[in-house]
C-alpha cells in the first residue's frame, strides 16, 4: 500500500480504507473467458480450504535393482529433448532408493526420470503425477532396445485381405487392405487415405502414393525388397524389414513421413527431402550416401550406418548412434540444426563442421578417426565430448566451445543401438574425490562433501512471490507491494544429504509505502547454518531465517508499478550458506520454503510478518496480531494468513516470472481467469498467469 510513513494510531483508519498516494486509477472488467465475473477480490467466493497454490508437492521415490554400482537419478519436469528442465539429482543403489520432495507447477502432469549407470548407460521413464507420491522402479537391463513394439498385423482390422498378391495393384477405397503370403507386385499404387499393411515376404518394383495421407505399413512379419528407386509421397511405417536393390535410392519426398521401427537397408542413397519427417527407432543402413535436405526433420533414436558420406542440411536430432565410414558434413544456415541428446554418439572417419552441433542433456560424443575440419561458422557446443586428438585441424577454423570439451574419455556403453561404444566400460570410471560418484556425473568432482545440484522451481527456472502489505487488514489486491523473483540451487552429497543452499533473488517492485523487509525461513535449525554469504542469519530464531533486506525503500527508490512513470532498476541478490548434519533432500524439499515480508515502519515493527497462506509465522512474529483486523489466523487449527469474510491471502507464489498488475489494479482486472481458477478450487485455468490468449488484460499489467 502506498502511504506516507504513518504512526500506528492513524494507520489503522487508513488501512481499512486502503488509502494510497495515487488518484483512483480505472480498472477493466475481466474474466472474459469464463462465466465467473469479478472486478475485485472481495467478489470471489473462495471454496472452503482453498490453499491458493499454483504448484503441487510430490514425493518421488526412485528404486533400482542393479547390484553392481551407484546409479545417478535425474528428475525433469518433462523430456529434456522437448525443453524439459532439471529439478532434482541424486544417487540410488539397490538397497537405498533416491527420494526427493519436489514442487512442480499444477500445469505439469508427467515427470521424466532418467537413470545413469557407471558405464554412462542411460534409461528413462515418463511417469504421470497421479497423486502426492510417485514411485518409479528401474530394473537392471541396461541394453537399449531397438525398434518399437505395437506392430499391427493382418489378423484384425483388415477390410480386405489378399493372399499372395501379384501384378499391378491399386488401392484407393479409403479402407485398410492387408497383403499376406508371397508378395510379387509390379506396381503398387495407394491413394485416397487408404492403408495397406504388408505381412508377407517378397518384392515390389514400383511404389506410388497418390495422396499424402495414404499409408503403407510393413508389419513385424513383413519383409519387402524394392527393386527400383523408391519414392515416398505418403506415410510409410516399417516394423519389419525393408531393403532396396543394389544401386537403388530410397527417397522421402516433401511432406511425406517415414518411420522405421525395424530394419531398413538401402542399396544406394537415402534422400530425405524438404518438409519431410523421418524417425528411426530401429536400424537404418545406407550403402552409399545420406543427404538430409533443407526442411527435413530427421530424428535418430537408435542405429544409423552410412557407408559413404553423411550430410545434414536440415533439422537433425540424434538420440542414438551414427556411424559414417567416410565424411560427415554438418552444414550451416538459418534452417539447419544438428543436436545430440543424452549420451548419443557420432563415429565418423572425417567430419566437416560448417554449422552448429549442440549437445543437450547428459554428455554426448563425437568421435573422429581421421580429420576434423570446418569453416568459421562451425561450432561444437553444449554437453559434448569431442574425440579427435588433433581437434579441428588447420587451416580450418571451426571451434569447440560453449560447454563442449576435447576429450576421448567419455564412457559410452555398447547396446543394441550402439555396437561400438567408447572407452573401457569394465574399468571403474575416475572418482577423484572418492565419494563413490564418478567424475563424469559429479557436479563437484574434487569435493567429497558435495556431489549433486537440485533446483526450485527448476534449473534456470524462476518463481515469483507477490505481496499485499496492509496485514492484518485487507489491501487493494494489486499484489505489487513487494514483488520478488527467485531460484534455489540445493547442493547434496553422495548420500543425498543437503550440504549447501544457494538462492538468487530479484526485487522488481516496491508498490507499498512502508519500510518492508524481506526474509526466508528454511526448514532447518539455526544452529546448523554456517558460512552465510549475501544475507543475514537472523538472531532470536530457532529455525534458520535469512534476511535479504530490512527496508525496501533503501533498495529501490521508485515503485515500478505505474506505467509511464520513472522506474528503478531491479535489484539482484545472491545468498548462500552451508549446513552441518543437514537433512536429506526428501526432508528438506525443493519448494518456495517460507518467504515473508514484515512492516518495519515506525509504530509497527518486526512482528508484523506477512506470509503465504497457511505458512507458519517465525518466532519473531507478533502473535497478538492474529485474528485482529481482517486476519483469520488460528494456529491451533493450522490456518494462517488468510482473511475473515472470504479467506483471501496477503501473498501468492507463482511458478514463473510473473507480470504483476499496475498500481491499484486488482489482480482480477489484470488476469481474466484468476477468479474462475479460485472458484473452481484450482481445477480450472491453472495457467491463468501465462500469456495464453484470453488470459490477460495488458492495460492493467505493468510493463
Amino acid at each position: 500500500m502506498k502511504t506516507k510513513f504513518l504512526i500506528a494510531v492513524s494507520l489503522i483508519v487508513l488501512m481499512s480504507s486502503c488509502v494510497k498516494e495515487l488518484e483512483s486509477l480505472p480498472s477493466t472488467p475481466n474474466n472474459t473467458n469464463s462465466n465467473v465475473k469479478a472486478t475485485k477480490m472481495s467478489e470471489i467466493k473462495v471454496p472452503e480450504g482453498f490453499k491458493w497454490q499454483l504448484s503441487k508437492e510430490v514425493d518421488v521415490n526412485v528404486s533400482v535393482n542393479d547390484n553392481s554400482s551407484i546409479q545417478i537419478i535425474r528428475i525433469y519436469n518433462q523430456n529434456p529433448a522437448d525443453g524439459g528442465k532439471l529439478i532434482a539429482t541424486g544417487a540410488a543403489t539397490s538397497n537405498k532408493p533416491f527420494m526427493a520432495k519436489i514442487s512442480v507447477s499444477n500445469t505439469i502432469s508427467n515427470l521424466y526420470i532418467q537413470k545413469t549407470g557407471l558405464d554412462n548407460g542411460k534409461t528413462a521413464i515418463v511417469t504421470p503425477i497421479s497423486g502426492a507420491i510417485v514411485n518409479v522402479a528401474f530394473n537392471n537391463n541396461r541394453t537399449q532396445k531397438m525398434g518399437k513394439t505395437g506392430s499391427p498385423d493382418c489378423s484384425i482390422g483388415c477390410n480386405t485381405t489378399v493372399n499372395n498378391p501379384s501384378g499391378n495393384l491399386t488401392y484407393n477405397a479409403g479402407n485398410t487392405v492387408c497383403l499376406t503370403g508371397n508378395i510379387n507386385i509390379g506396381n503398387l499404387t495407394i491413394g485416397n487415405n487408404t492403408t495397406v499393411r504388408i505381412c508377407g515376404i517378397g518384392s515390389i518394383n514400383n511404389l506410388n502414393f497418390n495422396n499424402t495421407n495414404a499409408q503403407l505399413i510393413i508389419t513385424s512379419t513383413g519383409n519387402i525388397n524394392f527393386t527400383s528407386t523408391t519414392p515416398i509421397d505418403g506415410i510409410f511405417t516399417n516394423y519389419g524389414t525393408v531393403t532396396t536393390a543394389a544401386n537403388r535410392n530410397f527417397n522421402v519426398n516433401s511432406n511425406a513421413i517415414f518411420t522405421n521401427n525395424g530394419v531398413a537397408q538401402f542399396g544406394k542413397n537415402f534422400n530425405p527431402n524438404g518438409q519431410s519427417v523421418v524417425v528411426n527407432n530401429g536400424s537404418i543402413e545406407v550403402d552409399e550416401k545420406l543427404i538430409n535436405s533443407s526442411g527435413c526433420d530427421f530424428t535418430n533414436n537408435c542405429k544409423l550406418i552410412v557407408h559413404n558420406d553423411f550430410q545434414n542440411n536440415g533439422l537433425f536430432k540424434n538420440y542414438g548412434y551414427i556411424k559414417c565410414y567416410e565424411e560427415t558434413t554438418i552444414q550451416g544456415g538459418a534452417n539447419n540444426q544438428f543436436e545430440q541428446y543424452n549420451g548419443a554418439m557420432i563415429s565418423t572417419k572425417n567430419i566437416q563442421v560448417n554449422g552448429t552441433i549442440t549437445g543437450i542433456g547428459t554428455t554426448s560424443l563425437i568421435k573422429v578417426s581421421a580429420q576434423s575440419k570446418g569453416n568459421s561458422q562451425g561450432l561444437v557446443n553444449g554437453n559434448q565430448s569431442y574425440c579427435d586428438a588433433n581437434g579441428i585441424e588447420g587451416p580450418w577454423n571451426a571451434s569447440i566451445s560453449g560447454g563442449a570439451s576435447q576429450s576421448c574419455g567419455l564412457l559410452i556403453a555398447t547396446n543394441a543401438c550402439n555396437p561400438e561404444g567408447n572407452g573401457n566400460t569394465s574399468t571403474p570410471p575416475a572418482d577423484t574425490d572418492g565419494d563413490g560418484v564418478p567424475d563424469s556425473t559429479d557436479e563437484y568432482p574434487n569435493d567429497p562433501n558435495a556431489a549433486f545440484n537440485s533446483y526450485y522451481p527448476s534449473k534456470d527456472g524462476i518463481s515469483t512471490i507477490a505481496y499485499e502489505d496492509l496485514w492484518p487488514y485487507k489491501g487493494d489486491y494489486d499484489l505489487n507491494d513487494v514483488v520478488v523473483t527467485y531460484n534455489y540451487k540445493i547442493v547434496t552429497n553422495a548420500s543425498n544429504v543437503v550440504v549447501k543452499v544457494n538462492g538468487t533473488y530479484t526485487l522488481h517492485a516496491t508498490g507499498g509505502g512502508y519500510n518492508n523487509g524481506f526474509a526466508v525461513q528454511f526448514p532447518i535449525n539455526r544452529n546448523t547454518v554456517s558460512n552465510v554469504s549475501g544475507a543475514t542469519l537472523e538472531a532470536g530464531q530457532s529455525k534458520a531465517v535469512l534476511v535479504l533486506f530490512s527496508n525496501m525503500r533503501n533498495e529501490m527508490s521508485q515503485w515500478n508499478t505505474v506505467n509511464g512513470s520513472a522506474k528503478s532498476n531491479v535489484v539482484n541478490y545472491s545468498m548462500s550458506y552451508n549446513i552441518t548434519s543437514g537433512p536429506t533432500l526428501a526432508n528438506f524439499g525443493l519448494n518456495e520454503y517460507n518467504p515473508f515480508i514484515w512492516n518495519g515502519t515506525a509504530g509497527f515493527g518486526r512482528g508484523y510478518e506477512i506470509h503465504l497462506p497457511y505458512k507458519q509465522p517465525t518466532d519473531l512474529a507478533n502473535s497478538s496480531l492474529f485474528s485482529t483486523g481482517d486476519d483469520n489466523t488460528n494456529l491451533g487449527m493450522n490456518r494462517q494468513y488468510v482473511s475473515k469474510n472470504g479467506g483471501y491471502p496477503w501473498a501468492i507464489n507463482i511458478p514463473v516470472k510473473f507480470d504483476y498488475p499496475t498500481e491499484r489494479s486488482d489482480i482480477n482486472t489484470a488476469y481474466n481467469n484468476f477468479a474462475a481458477w479460485v472458484q473452481s478450487n484450482g481445477t480450472q485455468f491453472n495457467d491463468w498467469y501465462t500469456a495464453t490468449p484470453g488470459n490477460r488484460n495488458t492495460a492493467n499489467i505493468f510493463n
